[in-house]
Order: structure tokens, then C-alpha cells, then sequence
């Protein structure tokens, strides 16, 4: 038997679980860009279930099933992508989805918020919610990208960082849009090929998500 099929059978003998793991653990690998490399990748503790956000309406919380942190940075350069790969637990994606859709509304509408408005749209089929600094001089991450894949269940949450001018990749707003875009079609390239979680769709069927949907863009 080829090797090939031996490793199809190995992946369909593995219980559901794993196969997501797995799923997680491929998506950390996904080619995120020219140069742009992981330099850390750290599965999440096991035994965090759920993770809080903060909204207008008060604190809600995000199922985290199985999930990693990805650090990826360019060569001779400090980090500029802080990203978390989640997925949601059984049920409950739809609820999580509500939960972080809230969140970043809720900071887009806060009083001198220092953020360009608001926006969802779709990338390659992945759902993406948008907020970002009005310009690159503030300290801290200059925009924060939530990637919501319905059909496998996963929520990618990529906060992309500022650095001093000698240590950062770019120079100007225009540069790092350009290096943003770059990273957010790749990362949803990747999201774009995970395989349906048909355990995850089942059990969130009758969960409302369609609310707020992202348009395409």
C-alpha cells in the first residue's frame, strides 16, 4: 500500500478531535506572505475552555475548544502579527461569533476611540472584521483582524503590531497596508481550505449567526 493512502486511512482513523487539532496545527503553517515567518507557534492550555471579552452591554464569553498562538515577524525585524487560531466549541460557534462581533463595536464605538470606522467584509469566503488605528505614530497594535470561518468552526484573531521605525518592516501607512493585505489573503486563503466541522455545524444549526453578516469586499 502507498504511502499515500496510508496516511488517508491514519487521518480517518483518528477521532474527530485530533483531526481538528491537526486542522489547527496545518492552518499555523499556512504561507502567510513573502518573508513573513512563524517564530513561535504555542498550542493553548487545555484547560482554557472559554476566554472573556468586553462589550457595551457588559462581559461575555468565547468558546475555545482547541486553539494556538502564532508569532510571525519578518527577517531582521521585530513581531508583526500576534495571532490566536481558536475553534469554537460544539454548538457554540454562532454564540462566539455574536460575542466578538460585540466586542469590537463596542471599542469602535467608544468615546475617542483612536480607530478608522468599523468594517466587515469577506476575503476568499472568510468573514473579516476590521479595526484599525487612524495612523501608524500611536504606540500598541495598529489594527486588530478577526477571521470568522463558519464552516469549519474557527476564529482567527490577529493583532498586528507597531514597532520603533528601525525595527519594523515598514515606514508609511501605505507600506503597511500593503504588508496587511498581503497577510490577510493568505491567512484567509488558508482559513478558505480548512474542512467543514460537520459536528460543529450540526449542533450550531439553529443557532442565530446571520446577524451583522459581512458583505463581500
Amino acid at each position: 500500500m502507498n504511502r499515500r493512502w496510508i496516511g488517508l486511512l491514519f487521518c480517518l482513523a483518528l477521532p474527530a478531535a485530533a483531526r481538528a487539532s491537526d486542522d489547527l496545527r496545518r492552518l499555523a503553517a499556512c504561507p502567510f506572505g513573502p518573508q513573513l515567518n512563524a517564530v513561535s507557534v504555542d498550542r493553548l492550555a487545555n484547560r482554557a475552555s472559554w476566554r472573556t471579552v468586553k462589550t457595551s452591554s457588559g462581559t461575555m464569553r468565547v468558546s475555545v475548544a482547541d486553539g494556538y498562538r502564532v508569532m510571525l515577524a519578518f527577517p531582521d525585524s521585530g513581531p508583526f502579527v500576534n495571532l490566536k487560531l481558536e475553534r469554537s466549541a460544539p454548538g457554540r460557534f454562532g454564540a462566539d461569533r455574536a460575542a466578538i462581533l460585540a466586542q469590537m463595536t463596542s471599542f469602535a464605538a467608544s468615546p475617542n476611540a483612536p480607530v478608522t470606522p468599523f468594517q466587515v467584509v469577506v476575503r476568499n469566503g472568510v468573514e473579516l472584521m476590521m479595526l484599525e488605528s487612524a495612523s501608524i505614530g500611536a504606540g500598541g497594535p495598529i489594527g486588530m483582524y478577526t477571521f470568522v470561518s463558519e464552516h469549519a468552526g474557527v476564529v482567527a484573531t490577529a493583532y498586528l503590531l507597531n514597532q520603533k521605525p528601525g525595527r519594523r518592516k515598514f515606514q508609511t501607512l501605505q507600506q503597511y497596508r500593503q504588508l496587511r493585505d498581503g497577510f490577510i489573503t493568505a491567512l484567509s486563503g488558508c482559513m478558505q481550505q480548512l474542512p467543514t466541522d460537520s459536528a460543529q455545524n450540526e449542533a450550531d444549526r439553529d443557532t442565530p449567526l446571520h446577524a451583522g453578516k459581512a458583505h463581500a469586499g
